[in-house]
């Protein structure tokens, strides 16, 4: 290849991944949302803000990158951290362009198919954790793709470090293990030994939260001064009765919902276009990928499927890259008309995905905290409101008089001992008792909030919130 070929070659992904970039910047939330399963927004955002450690599995790599982020000199908060995650799949998708070895018209359009593909898209637009872990499968699987010369001491430790800090961004990337040890078969030692140090080096980050949870952020899960509490945060102990736990009456339901939201999304020309390149995908050979990107997107879908909540899609995002990446055989048969299938995408799928023009959550939450009296408990029923005030009080400094209380996470020891510790006037902390709680307190004001509520603040007779 020439030094002028070699210049050329990533100009596919490169495109794919501007294209992509501009798109997501043009439907980008402005604020904190909770569109498209976002709810976990405000928890992440605060906890990268005051460097604290957020919902299992503590998100190191996330944190420290927000941290990074949140300086950014555009919009607000919330609006770089939407723009945080424009950018990693941005990048995804110029990823899944460059690792199909296929002609730049059908490396853009594999790379910008993938981007625009509703499920995808909706993680682009707001603040969540997903758009990173796919960016460093991307990157994983881009590395594995390419040639190893020897001694491939770079591949390797490469390979390994993407590999862990993947694990550190969602720990369903260890069912990337099948694709790895195929990509590898009896790898000399040196390779072996590079990729387990670089594994090694990602995984380190997993010692960060007990460093953060010694800080001053009011955002801490779990009890991190042991190794079993360490355990139970990195290991996501706290949802794995989720996993494989949706019962058989809810099978076909979701199958109905997953189809139509695929037939709505236009996102069902994946199996046609596959069935398309069968030729190329079929080929007998040890070089042909296919077989081991298929199974672990089954994987993937399995896992998903089974997965006991509703935001449950969100785990197929790593089998969608990974089809898109054998997508590209299937497009080379349409030439140049490839590149309709992303434009219909954009076409069909913009007023669905565009967050341009959200601005929900401020108002609502803005009025609730105008309206709680001075020096209220406000109790809260879980994430979506909780995380949200978090946001606001910590990030923004709105209401610091107001004591937070998350009545789900009242059941954990940790978390009435972390209340303690940030509010030593609370009492009835030593069990989980709320009612003991509610009437131990009962000097200052408590009320109930919920922000999805018809009415978002409920407060004792007696106490007349001031007028939003």
């Amino acid at each position: 290849m020439t030094p002028l070929q070699r210049l050329r070659q990533p100009r596919a992904p490169l495109l794919a991944t501007l294209l992509a970039l501009l798109i997501y910047r043009l439907t980008l939330a402005p604020d904190l949302t909770w569109a498209h399963h976002g709810g976990d927004g405000g928890d992440l955002i605060t906890a990268a803000v005051t460097l604290g450690v957020p919902h299992p599995t503590g998100y190191p790599l996330y944190v420290l990158l927000g941290q990074l982020i949140s300086h950014f000199p555009a919009g607000n908060i919330p609006f770089r951290f939407n723009l945080f995650s424009a950018l990693c799949l941005a990048l995804a998708a110029g990823l899944v362009a460059a690792t199909t070895r296929a002609r730049p018209g059908i490396q853009l359009a594999a790379g910008l198919t993938f981007a625009l593909l509703p499920l995808v898209w909706s993680q682009a637009v707001i603040s969540e954790v997903y758009g990173l872990n796919l960016l460093l499968v991307a990157a994983l699987l881009w590395v594995l793709r390419r040639p190893m010369p020897p001694p491939a001491a770079r591949p390797g430790l490469a390979a390994g470090l993407l590999w862990g800090l993947s694990l550190t961004t969602h720990l369903t990337s260890l069912l990337l293990l099948p694709l790895i040890l195929w990509s590898w078969t009896r790898p000399p030692r040196p390779v072996l030994r590079y990729f387990l140090a670089g594994l090694l080096l990602g995984l380190t980050l997993l010692c960060l939260p007990p460093l953060l949870a010694a800080g001053s952020s009011p955002v801490v899960w779990g009890d991190l001064s042991h190794p079993a509490g360490w355990w139970w945060l990195v290991s996501g102990q706290l949802y794995r009765y989720n996993v494989l736990a949706l019962p058989p009456a809810d099978w076909l339901p979701r199958l109905a919902q997953w189809s139509r939201a695929a037939l709505l999304g236009y996102a069902w020309f994946i199996l046609p276009l596959l069935w398309l390149g069968r030729r190329t995908l079929l080929a007998p050979g040890r070089g042909n990928p296919t077989w081991p990107i298929t199974l672990t997107a089954t994987l993937y879908t399995l896992y998903a499927f089974g997965y006991h909540t509703n935001d449950a899609a969100v785990f197929l995002l790593p089998a969608l890259l990974l089809l898109s990446i054998l997508l590209a055989d299937g497009l080379r048969p349409l030439g140049p008309a490839a590149l309709l299938l992303p434009i219909a995408l954009l076409m069909l799928n913009f007023d669905g995905q565009n967050l341009s023009r959200d601005q929900i959550v401020r108002p609502l939450a803005g009025s609730v905290l105008r309206a709680a009296p001075a020096n209220a408990i406000l109790m809260a029923p879980g994430d979506q409101t909780i995380f949200t005030l978090w946001y606001f009080q910590h990030v923004e400094g709105q209401r610091p008089d107001l004591i937070l209380v998350d009545s789900n996470l009242f059941a954990f020891d940790w978390y009435r001992q972390r209340l303690g510790q940030q509010y030593p006037e609370l009492h009835h902390l030593a069990e989980d008792d709320l009612p003991g709680f509610r009437a131990q307190n009962g000097t200052q004001p408590i009320c109930d909030v919920a922000l999805t509520a018809p009415q978002p603040l409920i407060c004792p007779a007696g106490v007349i919130p001031p007028p939003s």
